[in-house]
């Protein structure tokens, strides 16, 4: 049985920057990268086409598959992607009328959590069964019945369509407790030499993506966990560098970037970490979070070849970090700027303009307080109420939500949550002035130019000149 694993053609929308989407990450799909390592591992014949890496538009999408066959078909979605997931089923479906199509990722589990995955089936009817919440072990039982011609509508964490026409979403599936027994992501599947990251996300290339724990136990009103959940459950440190050693020989790894929600979560995990790390020739950068930065930590993270910390900020205004539920301070924040700075490495600021209750003063707050000259890059998003979030649940109470979830990109200019006290047009005007105020500020010019060290530093910043085309 031949099994394909798809990632959706280029999502095409008027709400995407022009500017940012010129420069932004496309990088090897992890999750995927899992779910295929348990299906080869388990001894299926795997195949990955990630349609974007690869250029592909719809024609050349067709072209591809009528050229190959195929008796399960894969294909992952996240919320903006949907409508272009609906298109690529249809070639799909077209092409392999017999074949088995199963749906999942990001998507799919926020519309079981709001009680609208009925909608997924009558929007596209070309797909047979859609899974949510961890996928490797439900995928795995899919397979294997479809082999030996079981039933698979029963199984935990999928919603299928019985022959009567109604939709049935079977119970959710427990979590995999020891996710050290996950295989390491099948990254020989995946066109590694297609992928390009944002120009200052990297130091240097090859650089792969590792993840090391699973969960975060925050609640931020933006946030799904859908996936994964609120437990975070810990790959142990002989694990990890495992992954690490064969990134380093199998794939000539320079550089990793560590996914985590926050890798900084335990001092003496990271600390183990680092020691281990010690002895390659990696560089390295992280997710963080200001309330859980310790001098003990930043120092070994230094040595052991860690160059950014990364900080989701959001906001430069308490009252504001206080209803999103982030659970620190502005004062905290600017503390474990300090810190990171104080060590060498540099600092990653992403920031969210137009959150509930927020003013234009407010919104004003954040873009000041991004101009602290100790952060060294800074993203300005706009809130997106994603299905399953509180944001979500808040946006339908206000009706102030945008319906079209193609528009929901995260590094767009259309908001799906609209603050009506600031307003869609005065919103997307503050967003253009951040980031024209952060980048174009003639210090901040001079200090990137001050930074470069070597030929791929000039090479990078050249990648990034588009961002000064913001208006």
């Amino acid at each position: 049985m031949k099994i394909l694993f798809l990632t959706p053609t280029k999502h095409e929308t008027d709400a995407a920057i022009k500017a940012i989407d010129e420069v932004f990450t496309v990088s090897e799909h992890l999750g995927l990268a899992y779910l295929a390592a348990v299906l080869v591992k388990n001894g299926f014949e795997v195949e990955v086409l990630d349609a974007l890496a690869e250029g592909l538009d719809l024609k050349s999408l067709e072209i591809y598959l009528s050229r190959k066959h195929y008796d399960v078909i894969c294909i992952t979605t996240n919320t903006p992607d949907w409508k272009t997931v609906i298109k690529n089923l249809e070639i799909v479906r077209k092409i392999y009328p017999k074949s088995y199509i199963i749906v999942g990722g990001p998507h799919i589990n926020a519309m079981t959590k709001i009680n609208r995955v009925s909608e997924l089936f009558e929007q596209s009817g070309n797909f047979d069964i859609a899974v949510y919440g961890e996928g490797e072990v439900t995928l795995l039982e899919i397979v294997q019945n479809i082999e030996k011609n079981r039933t698979v509508c029963d199984l935990p964490g999928t919603v299928c369509k019985r022959p009567d026409g109604t939709i049935k979403q079977n119970p959710s599936r427990d979590l995999i407790k020891n996710i050290d027994t996950i295989p390491f992501p099948a990254l020989g599947l995946f066109p590694l030499s297609k992928y390009s990251r944002t120009p200052s996300s990297y130091k240097r290339i090859p650089i792969r993506s590792v993840i090391t724990t699973r969960g975060c136990p925050y609640s931020c009103i933006f946030c799904d966990r859908g996936a994964f959940g609120h437990s975070v459950r810990k790959r142990s440190i002989e694990n990890i560098m495992e992954e690490v050693d064969q990134l380093v020989k199998k794939y000539g790894t320079k550089e990793i970037r560590f996914w985590d929600d926050v890798f900084t979560m335990d001092e003496n995990r990271v600390l183990n970490l680092c020691l281990k790390l010690e002895k390659y020739d990696l560089t390295w950068s992280c997710n963080g979070r200001v309330n859980m930065i310790t001098e003990r930590m930043l120092k070994a993270m230094k040595k052991a070849g860690c160059w950014e910390v990364d900080f989701g900020i959001e906001s430069g205004n308490d009252s504001i970090l206080k209803s999103i539920h982030k659970q620190f301070t502005v004062r905290q924040a600017n503390e474990a700027i300090s810190l990171v700075k104080k060590y060498g490495m540099e600092v990653r600021a992403f920031f969210i303009l137009g959150f509930p209750g927020e003013t234009q003063s407010t919104v004003e707050d954040t873009i000041n307080f991004s101009l602290n000259p100790k952060i060294d890059y800074a993203t300005f998003y706009l809130p997106q109420a994603y299905p399953g979030t509180e944001l979500f649940e808040i946006a339908v109470k206000e009706n102030a939500l945008e319906s079209d979830f193609s528009k929901y990109l995260i590094t767009g200019s259309v908001p799906s949550y609209i603050n009506k006290e600031i307003g869609l047009e005065k919103i997307q005007i503050m967003q253009k002035t951040a980031y024209r105020k952060f980048y174009k500020r003639p210090g901040y010019i001079l200090r990137r130019i001050a930074a470069i060290r070597n030929w791929e530093d000039i090479k990078r910043y050249r990648k990034a000149l588009p961002i000064f085309n913001m208006q």
